[in-house]
């Protein structure tokens, strides 16, 4: 088994949840260009790979996982350091996150991180930037651009949700560089001891960990029923869904963390927030483009999971094959019978003729009940091959025998 640090959890990956995704975004990340793919699958190589761990946090799965560092740990370790019995010893004090103490960069903490630090912790946050311009990591500027996107993120939810909890940048300073990679380094080395303490036990979840940090910590957060915000955040977004909608079901098949999931009576859509990843599963996987997407501004429907009804299908029973369909004009017959009719009538039986034949079929062979169904059927899948759906044959004798 390798010795490596970072290991990919191809079945979290995007990649895999749905062939025609093309997420590249730890592939366009990655400053040594470490991260590729062999077949459709994330491949990471080791002697390439510097273990700036920038790739952990621009996953919106979370597939890219390390056993030196794992922020979602970090966040909730300093939080239940907190909550110990000096915790009130540490209010008024800072907590600092730099490179240079954590051994990782900081780019591994996205949006849902550092607002979920923010809230719960009883310090003040300081994101240090002093080294990114030196970092020879920050090739092309990437990592830093990466960074400065997620604080942006952050700060500006924070301004309006709680303006108490907003995080202090440390700009750049001018360091010696050699000191700057020593300091590190020797911290790199270290981190798993001091951190993790061994290699971390992640439980099983359709949910990003780190999502479920950030709606814990707006859940705490929010005083009345309704939270709104002003701005537009990427974490929490919304779909709703047109008439275009086929009902085909497989935006709420392909969903990978199950935030579109149907009614009992398969008469309406669902979408929930809290669960919705941005993937774009949905929307690329939709033939019609029936998908408008939005941002959620109720952060109490974003926390709590709160259902919202994507669209409210008009469900008809077929009138040729008895098969319920979602009629978008008032329809009485189903996009798959109504093809039949209009390009195969001369092949296939109409309704009116499927009844006569089968009336006909119980009276040769007796049949007065629904006990007798498989008898019918067995002698009217034989005459009617080919000339009748086996869906709908069934669906009319059941129908008939009562």
């Amino acid at each position: 088994m390798s010795d490596f640090l970072l290991s990919v959890d191809q079945l979290k990956c995007l990649r895999n949840d749905y062939a025609h995704n093309n997420c590249s975004i730890c592939v366009d990340l990655c400053p040594e260009r470490a991260i590729n793919t062999d077949r459709r699958k994330l491949k990471i190589d080791e002697s390439a790979c510097t273990l700036c761990h920038g790739c952990i946090g621009v996953c919106p799965t979370e597939a890219i996982e390390s056993q030196k560092f794992e922020p979602n740990f970090y966040i909730a370790k300093e939080i239940a350091f907190e909550n110990n019995e000096i915790k009130q010893k540490l209010i008024g004090e800072s907590l600092k996150m730099s490179c240079k103490d954590l051994g990782a960069c900081l780019a591994v903490f996205d949006e849902s991180h550092i607002i979920s630090l923010a809230l719960k912790s009883q310090r003040k946050i300081e994101l240090d930037l002093s080294g990114c311009e030196l970092c020879d990591l920050n090739k092309n500027g990437k990592l830093k651009t990466c960074i400065d996107m997620f604080i942006l993120e952050s700060i500006n939810f924070l301004s309006e949700f709680a303006p108490k909890k907003v995080p202090s940048v440390i700009a750049v300073k001018k360091d010696e560089r050699r000191n700057f990679f020593k300091t590190i380094f020797k911290r790199s080395a270290n981190i798993a001891e001091e951190i993790n303490e061994g290699e971390i036990e992640r439980p099983k979840t359709k949910i990003p960990l780190k999502r479920i940090l950030l709606k814990n910590a707006i859940k705490d957060a929010i005083e009345e029923e309704n939270r709104f915000v002003a701005g537009n955040y990427g974490f929490a977004v919304t779909k709703e869904i047109t008439k275009d909608c086929s009902n085909c079901k497989s935006c709420v098949e392909f969903c990978p963390t199950n935030a579109l999931f149907y009614s009992n009576d398969y008469s309406k859509i669902y979408f929930q927030s809290g669960k919705c990843t941005d993937c774009s599963i949905c929307n690329d996987i939709c033939a019609p483009k029936a998908f408008v997407d939005g941002f959620e501004k109720d952060m109490s429907v974003f926390a709590f999971d709160k259902a919202k009804t994507a669209i409210e299908l008009d469900m008809r029973p077929c009138r040729s094959c008895n098969m319920a369909f979602a009629s978008k004009n008032g329809e009485d017959i189903c996009p798959i019978c109504d093809g039949y009719e209009k390009n195969f009538s001369d092949m296939f039986l109409t309704a009116e003729e499927l009844e006569a034949a089968l009336k006909e079929i119980i009276t040769e062979t007796g049949a007065t009940s629904g006990k007798d169904m498989g008898k019918v059927m067995g002698v009217a899948s034989k005459k009617l091959a080919g000339l009748a759906e086996g869906r709908a044959i069934s669906a009319k004798v059941k129908e008939l025998l009562g």
